[in-house]
């Protein structure tokens, strides 16, 4: 079984600005017509998997993953919707809270064509199934969807756009209810007014402990686009909107929803796209203390005309978000963010020596090989009525365990989204001060993937260039300093421990309660001794998956840490 090792590191400097290559490190074989992408673990290996929608308006195809094997993704999915269609975008979470990654997906459709259900393959067992487990009862043409608690109840519903620009078939943004784990077949909260939408995102806008809603709208036959949020109010979603961006716009085609200068309080970058004679652009709107602003701070000017996707992430370290977008028969981009000030120009750009190569659909951050992650675990104070959390670092890359009290809650009493960074609770935690802790991880460095709706030139994701960690020399460790690893594993944790110290571990949950006491008898060398941990405790049974620690037995003792890759 062969492993690898991953010392204690310090990270590098990055040699660029965006440490992202010149051409991309992967693409795909398959020739569909890509529209949605998202980034999750299906089988619960540890190792991101790339889901993708396919067919848009073009084709009745069917929906794919590319599977990731030690951080290699597969070029050819392996595996395929058994139904086909005109598929808008996806968007991933655990719907039935089994802690593995469900797929949603919408239903654009082609004029009158197709039947225009949004769905859901539920995943069972590490497999997504073939057929979709959950379709909506009415049809709307949906080019968008995303998942969220609005309803604050401890599992994930769902939210479509509707109406189709292009046909100038006006409808209303809607919600689907999940009842833990059963969904409603109609929507139960629906938009007051009618438009084409495109774009749909939940967000905590102002920091309350509800999920507000964001549509992009484009008004028929006027080519007036703007951006409604409706406000949640404890649970219930306003049918009006309470907030409205409108002048220059345009046909909205993508939100996201990030914290670009580190004030707590999320704020909105919109792609537009001028097909239906509104300008084009990428506009960010700034929140100021839970109200975002009408007129875009910032607004990045394209050479083309097409903007169509938008994402947030920390592609350099830096601890700000940059902005990743792309769009049809254009460049994909990132912005640079330089202390809470973004670029207005890309700071990086790539795009095949044929631009009609690349229509871009989605872009997507996420790491790929595991190469620059880092566990972290976040402490929030309840207060008996609050059970929407925000944390700080977005997009997560895996959300490993949740507790309350000391107490590990199970997956069925939360609901969570990696993209959107935040926990919602079936019940409100207790309060107390620092009493609710999220474990996860996110990357300090992570890869951009890109849908590409031309589909003889397939899907890409471009591998971040910086420099992998390198080791700490003789990094010191106190008794009560603890450092975290990712589990599960597939075969073991080795770990180093100096001669000069004790030559004992304690292997500790995440309530800090003693599992597994490891002890050397022979030194590895004049220098250290080795440990291995097999993921059982004291008495030979499997821990439970979730993030673990290493506490050294002596001020005097030195830890080395080691992670196993996949058999």
């Amino acid at each position: 079984m062969p492993f690898f090792v991953i010392f204690l590191f310090i990270p590098l400097p990055c040699l660029a600005s965006i440490p992202l290559p010149s051409a991309p490190s992967w693409s795909s074989s398959d020739n569909d017509y890509s529209t949605g992408g998202a980034l999750a673990d299906v089988d619960g290996d540890g190792w991101l998997d790339f889901l993708i929608s396919n067919g848009n308006d073009m084709d009745m195809d069917s929906n794919t993953v590319y599977m990731n094997s030690a951080g290699t993704l597969e070029t050819v999915a392996s595996w395929r919707s058994s139904d086909r269609g005109y598929f808008g975008h996806c968007y991933a979470g655990d719907v039935d809270n089994d802690g593995l990654p469900d797929l949603a997906v919408s239903y654009l459709g082609s004029g009158t064509s197709g039947e225009k259900t949004v769905r859901i393959y539920r995943n069972e067992g590490g497999t997504l199934r073939a057929a979709p487990w959950w379709k909506a009862k009415d049809k709307h043409a949906s080019f968008d969807c995303c998942l969220g608690d609005v309803d604050l109840d401890g599992d994930l519903d769902l939210a479509i756009s509707a109406g189709d620009a292009y046909q100038n078939e006006t409808d209303s943004a809607r919600i689907y209810r999940n009842n833990g784990g059963v969904f409603d077949t109609l929507p139960f909260w629906t938009a007051h007014e009618g438009h084409c939408s495109d774009a749909v995102r939940f967000a905590d806008i102002d920091n309350d402990g509800d999920l507000d809603l964001f549509v992009g709208q484009v008004v028929a036959n006027e080519d007036r686009g703007f951006v409604a949020m409706y406000r949640n109010s404890a649970g219930t979603l306003e049918t009006t909107p309470a907030w409205i961006a409108r002048p220059g716009v345009g046909w909205v085609l993508r939100l996201a929803l990030g914290d670009y200068d580190n004030d707590t309080f999320l704020d909105l970058a919109v792609a537009s796209n001028n097909q239906t004679g509104e300008p084009n652009s990428i506009k960010v709107y700034h929140n100021g203390g839970g109200t975002l602003d009408t007129i875009a701070s910032f607004t990045m000017l394209r050479a083309s005309r097409y903007s169509s996707c938008v994402a947030w992430a920390d592609v350099n370290g830096d601890d700000y978000l940059d902005l990743a977008a792309g769009g049809w028969w254009e460049p994909a981009v990132v912005f640079e963010n330089h202390a809470g000030t973004l670029d207005t120009t890309p700071s990086w750009s790539w795009i095949p020596s044929n631009p009609n190569n690349l229509v871009c659909e989605a872009v997507v951050w996420g790491d790929i090989g595991n190469c620059h992650l880092s566990s972290v675990n976040e402490a929030c104070d309840g207060d008996g009525q609050r059970s929407l959390f925000n944390l700080h670092r977005r997009p997560l890359q895996s959300l490993d365990s949740v507790y309350v009290n000391g107490t590990r809650v199970s997956t069925s009493g939360f609901c969570f989204d990696l993209l959107g960074a935040w926990v919602s609770f079936a019940s409100a935690p207790p309060a107390g001060s620092g009493n609710v802790v999220f474990f996860y991880r996110y990357s300090t460095a992570p890869d951009l993937a890109v849908t590409n709706w031309n589909p003889s030139y397939g899907n890409h994701l471009f591998l971040n260039t910086t420099p992998v960690s390198v080791a700490t020399p003789h990094e010191l460790l106190e008794p009560a300093r603890l450092t975290a690893w990712p589990n599960p594993f597939k075969t073991a944790v080795h770990l180093l421990v100096a001669a000069d110290g004790s030559s004992g571990v304690r292997i500790l949950d995440a309530a800090g309660r003693q599992v597994r006491v490891l002890r050397a008898t022979q030194p590895t060398s004049s220098l250290h001794y080795s440990l291995s941990w097999d993921g059982r405790d004291d008495s030979g049974s499997p821990v439970v998956p979730g993030v673990y620690f290493a506490a050294l037995e002596s001020p005097g003792a030195r830890l080395k840490l080691v992670r196993a890759t996949r058999n």
